[in-house]
């Protein structure tokens, strides 16, 4: 890692992965945010129940791709698409 400007980034992980353990994604987005040189976002999200492929649930499931969509979303700008919300 070294001090350059990235793009927006959504870094997962999850608390019972007994391949990547939570501290790793944690490690390098506090070294990224420590050496970062723009504005982008860079969120991280650690989900504590699911392990390396994500929720076993489908609901679940479905629930997290829908927040990575979200973010995808955002990033492209369609929020400011979007009609105001009904009153």
């Amino acid at each position: 890692v070294r001090a350059q400007a990235s793009p927006a980034m959504l870094v997962t992980g999850g608390l019972h992965d007994p391949r990547v353990p939570y501290w790793e994604p944690c490690k390098w987005v506090a070294k990224l945010r420590d050496t970062k040189t723009d504005d982008n976002e860079l969120l991280l999200k650690i989900d504590m129940s699911a392990g390396h492929f994500s929720a076993s649930d489908r609901y679940k499931y479905m629930k997290e791709r829908a927040f990575e969509f979200s973010f995808l979303l955002n990033q492209l700008g369609t929020e400011e698409t979007l009609p105001p919300p009904a009153a």
